[in-house]
């Protein structure tokens, strides 16, 4: 299966709404769905390609929102799931009864975006100590980052 086959069956199959839906190469398709339906799509993922890996979660702080990117290999292509987060907000629900794989990948995200990750079934800390100051996400902008498209410690 490409990519773009992928992509026309989420958009011919999935009963939510999507806010992207690209092909970048044969092997690589992005989809975006609304934060509140992240658990909506992990479970038509692995209703339809079933069993899959998860490869990770990142994050990217996009200065009033939160990308958080799932990162699937499905039927052999790499599935991208982008759900935002407005940092007003700060909660996702947790995909890990969906996707077991998943709960390690949510506590970084917790200790280093500061996004709650709402019913997940272990919220402790995982990269950060315990005495870690709450409030302070190594990995968020808020105002001590850089600014978008500032590179090299501030050089543009």
């Amino acid at each position: 299966m490409t990519a773009a086959e992928l992509i026309e069956q989420v958009q011919s199959r999935y009963e939510g709404e999507l806010t992207e839906a690209e092909a970048r190469s044969d092997v690589q398709a992005w989809v975006g769905v609304p934060a509140v339906d992240i658990t909506k799509m992990a479970q038509f993922i692995v209703d339809e390609w079933g069993p899959l890996h998860l490869s990770t979660i990142t994050g990217n702080d996009r200065g009033g929102h939160i990308d958080l990117i799932y990162h699937f290999v499905a039927d052999g292509v790499s599935l991208n799931v982008r759900a935002s987060v407005d940092k007003g907000v700060d909660e996702i629900e947790t995909i890990t009864p969906i996707v077991p794989a998943a709960i390690m990948y949510e506590r970084e995200i917790t200790d280093m975006f500061g996004v709650t990750i709402a019913g997940h079934p272990d919220p402790r800390r995982l990269v950060l100590p315990e005495d870690w100051p709450e409030g302070d996400y190594p990995l968020r902008r808020d105002n001590i980052g850089a600014e978008e498209g500032v590179k090299d410690n501030g050089q543009t």
